[in-house]
């Protein structure tokens, strides 16, 4: 199934805040490998059950693209990305917020 990622603006300005080359990486390797196989991300636990978390590390940081799979309309909905460090911290927030 060919799934369609979509995010919203706030997921946007995550990708605008890094630096050009890392979002052409994400662009080009991580969502493609995402929207092939949504499964082969990590399942979150607890309160972001649900979600998948893909990780992958970039000049020796490691990050995190959080998404949620809405299998029957072939949506992949991209909730946050960026540096590990903080990251579930200020995904509870923004989920708080949505």
């Amino acid at each position: 199934m060919a799934y369609e990622i979509r995010a919203p603006s706030s997921v946007r300005k995550d990708l605008k805040r890094l630096e050009r080359s890392l979002q052409e990486e994400i662009r080009s390797q991580h969502l493609p490998k995402i929207r092939e196989d949504p499964a082969r991300g990590y399942p979150l636990l607890r309160e972001f059950q649900g979600l998948r978390s893909h990780h992958f590390s970039y000049r020796g940081t490691d990050y995190r693209i959080v998404y949620e799979v809405f299998e029957e309309e072939g949506i992949i909905l991209i909730l946050m990305l960026g540096k590990r460090e903080g990251f579930y911290q200020a995904l509870r927030r923004r989920l708080l917020t949505r």
